[in-house]
Formats: structure tokens, sequence, C-alpha cells
């Protein structure tokens, strides 16, 4: 019988590897691997020789029915890897996965270490409620953005990847829109050089750009919003109009010169239209 096992793998340090992962890999028929070169020197720490297929962002929209038809045709166990950590977690592999749910295939999870909850077990925030982004936006302006977003969502800690090139950036924007949150940066996680920084914003942007080291590993950043003010909840833009325009109504305003008043005050036409929709009823009373 066909499945599909998702594997996660170590996200640095091979000694984390696990007796389950080992036993998926060598109960698989065909390992579906983010980059085969890297898959292959974890087979070679193991000493299991599994054929390979290359499964990645820019293939896996191609490669996954034909995967899944293979696995259908040969009744193949597939293991699904990505270069390190969870595969589909900011890595390829959903559609992959997707597909074998599509086809009734069964999935099976293999867990092991991940960059995120690793970086919050150690940066010391109360993390019982938390949201990952995954990598941010690369340009100046959709950062921002981006950042004002996860801002206004009220999430008490935010968990982000950055490559080593563009963390600094990240801490500035960071430094820039949030100075009183708290920052842990987390470099190389698991891996022989390891390190970690924590502290405010500025005083961490300063130890990175003392780093000569710093364009070099992989980044995982936590941020602590709470102590941040919590930001008001904006009222939707649809439900203010119909607000607007109903206390004209009941001022003595026909329902035209409520809408009329409503685009003057700067509301959209979309949402007049749809508020007058919804009031329409109330003029007839």
């Amino acid at each position: 019988m066909a499945r599909l096992l998702v594997v996660a793998t170590p996200i640095g340090n091979l000694s984390d590897l696990t007796p389950r992962m080992r036993e998926a890999l060598e109960s698989a028929d065909l390992i579906a691997a983010e980059d085969t070169r890297v898959t292959m020197k974890l087979l070679n720490r193991m000493e299991i020789k599994k054929p390979m297929v290359s499964c990645h962002r820019h293939n896996e929209d191609m490669r996954a029915p034909q995967l899944v038809a293979r696995m259908l045709a040969e009744d193949l166990t597939v293991a699904l890897t990505c270069d390190a950590g969870t595969p589909a977690v900011s890595d390829p592999g959903h559609l992959l996965v997707r597909a074998a749910w599509e086809a009734g295939i069964p999935v099976t999870p293999v867990c092991g270490p991940s960059a995120v909850t690793t970086a919050l077990s150690a940066a010391g925030f109360d993390a019982r409620e938390f949201a990952f982004y995954g990598f941010l936006p690369r340009e100046k302006k959709a950062l921002g953005e981006k950042l004002d977003d996860v801002r206004a969502s009220g999430v008490p800690v935010a968990v982000f990847y950055e490559s080593p090139h563009r963390v600094v950036a990240l801490v500035e924007s960071i430094a820039a829109r949030w100075p009183d949150c708290m920052l842990a940066v987390c470099a190389d996680l698991s891996k022989k050089f390891e390190w970690l920084l924590r502290g405010a914003p500025e005083d961490v942007l300063a130890q990175l750009k003392a780093n000569p080291n710093v364009e070099k590993g992989e980044y995982c950043l936590v941020a602590d919003l709470s102590p941040l003010p919590v930001p008001e909840k904006a009222e939707s833009a649809a439900g203010s109009a119909v607000a607007f325009m109903a206390d004209r109504l009941f001022e003595g305003d026909s329902l035209k010169e409520a809408a009329a008043a409503a685009r003057e005050r700067g509301f959209s036409r979309n949402e007049v239209y749809r508020a007058t929709l919804f009031l329409r009823p109330l003029e007839a009373e």
C-alpha cells in the first residue's frame, strides 16, 4: 500500500538523528528530497542506500502529481525530506503532502528538531501564544508593512527566519518599529558555531554589526512584543460606513443624503454601496 512519510531531519547537529527517523528512511522505497546532495550526506551517516528524486520549490508543482501517480501504480512508500527541519514548514513539501491526501494515500509525520521551537525554548519569552512568519519580504517598504501587520495582529511573540545577508536589515527595521520589544537572535542552532543574542533591539543590532561573521550561517529570530502597548483593533471600514450612515438616517437624512455625506467623509464607493444595501430596509420603515 502506498504511503507518504514526512520525515523531519536534524537542523544542524547530526547527533539529533532519532531511531524513528532512521526507521522511516530505511522503510522507504524512494526518498523525495529538497536537495538530494544534502540528503545523501544524511543517508551516508546512517549507512543507508535509497533511490532519491528531487522535490524542491521550483519543481514541486510538477513533481508532486508524478510522484503520487507512481506511488499508486507501484505501491511505494515515499519519504519526504527537506534540507533541515520539517518539510512543508517554510520549506518545500506541502504540495506533495496535499496531493497524497487528495489521492487517498496515508500521510505519516515523523517528528524531529525544529528551529522555531528550539529558538523559542532558548529565548526566555512567554510563548504560550506565538506566531511563525517564516521569511519576511526582502524589499524595505514591503518589510516595513509586514512588520506593521504583525504588530497590528496583537500576537505577543513572533518568530522569523532570515538569511545571513539580510539579518542586519531586519533587525534595523525591528529596532525602528518596535524599540521597546525584546529580541532573541539565534544563529546556526545546534551546529558547532551556534551563537545566540538576546536583549533590546538596539543592543542586539550593535552586537550583530560588530560581528565580522554576521553574514554567515542561518538565523531564527524571536521577538517578544508583549511589552509594547496593545494595538487598538480597527473597526472594519464597511461597519464604520454603516454606523455613520445609520446615524445620519436617525438624524433625518434620506439614504441618498447619508450616502453623499459618507463619501464626503472619506468612505470608498464600495463601502458606501454595501452600507446602502444594508440600510435600505431601515429607510423603508
